[in-house]
This record gives structure tokens, C-alpha cells and sequence, in this order.
């Protein structure tokens, strides 16, 4: 299991500053988190979020929400894949993530978003490296995850050549 932390740092919105009353929601793995409503076309959040992650074939969600008096209106979304996360143990300055209008489905699960927005987040994805290696352990095991999240399911690994011409030995039956 891996531990994904997320800080919402800020947005860029298109349009005049009185229209936006902004938060952003994260969605991962069926748990979703949203952080404060905060006004004006350039928000600042510096929230944290932090998610425990078993399916690293996944990707992170990010939903921007104007809210309305009624109902809230979506501003834009973004679709993030998991393998494409940074593991580390210090928090970094962040990512600008483009905003699109929709999202791609296939099978129920969402894989990717379509037709771009002006809008834009900034946010600091990483997974957390355990506390209590040393770093040349700590180096090792990252470089291994990376090597992992690279596979796919379908690749295929050639056999050892002693071992793919040998029959197997025949066991002694007991009928």
C-alpha cells in the first residue's frame, strides 16, 4: 500500500474575479476530498490530503467547483494517472494542471479528460517514501516502484534456457 499525499496550492481562473467562488475536489480510489471555498480568480487553498493507495492502475481526479446559490457548477476537471506520480519524501513546488471540460470513460472508470478550459491548478502530487530506511534503501526502493509502475500486464519476460527444454519428471502413481 502506498500513502499518496496531495497539496492544493492555488488556481488560475479565467473570467472576473467577483464570478468565482472556488474549491477543489480530489477523488481517488471511491474516497473524494474537497477542500475550502475560497473567492476570486486566483484562490489559494495550501491544503493537504493524503490518500492510502492499493491500485497504483488508477488515477487521481481533480475537480474544480464554482459554488453557486443552488447548485455548483463545475469549472473544470483533470485526470491524473497514478504511475505518473513522483515518489518522495519532501514536498515539492507543484504542477500547473490544465483544466478540461470533460471526462473519458471506458468500462465505468475514467481514464483520461477532453476538451480544454483557460483554467488551471497548481498541485503537489507525491507518493511518500517510508520514514524509518536509510537513503541509500530509500533510493533503491523508489528506482524499484518506478521499474514497477512501468510494467504493463501484458508484457512478457523471456524463460531462463536451462529451464524452458526440460521436461518434467514423470511422479510414481499410486493407483
Amino acid at each position: 500500500m502506498s500513502l499518496l499525499c496531495v497539496r492544493v496550492k492555488k488556481a488560475k481562473l479565467q473570467g472576473p474575479p467577483d464570478k468565482f467562488n472556488a474549491y477543489v475536489t480530489l477523488k481517488v480510489q471511491n474516497v473524494k476530498s474537497t477542500t475550502i471555498t475560497v473567492r476570486g480568480d486566483q484562490p489559494c487553498w495550501e491544503q493537504d490530503f493524503m490518500f492510502e493507495i492499493n491500485r497504483l492502475d488508477l488515477g487521481l481526479i481533480v475537480e474544480v467547483w464554482n459554488k453557486g446559490l443552488i447548485w455548483d457548477t463545475m469549472v473544470g476537471t483533470s485526470w491524473i494517472p497514478l504511475k505518473s506520480v513522483r515518489h518522495s519524501e519532501e514536498e515539492g513546488s507543484g504542477e500547473w494542471i490544465f483544466m478540461d471540460a470533460e471526462v473519458l470513460m471506458k468500462a465505468d472508470e475514467i481514464y483520461g479528460t477532453k476538451n480544454p478550459t483557460p483554467h488551471r491548478v497548481l498541485l503537489d502530487t507525491r507518493f511518500e517514501l517510508p520514514f524509518d530506511i536509510p537513503d541509500d534503501e530509500a533510493q533503491y526502493w523508489t528506482g524499484k516502484l518506478d521499474h514497477i509502475n512501468t510494467l504493463r500486464i501484458h508484457d512478457e519476460y523471456p524463460l531462463q534456457d536451462d529451464v524452458q527444454s526440460r521436461p518434467l519428471p514423470f511422479a510414481a502413481s499410486q493407483c
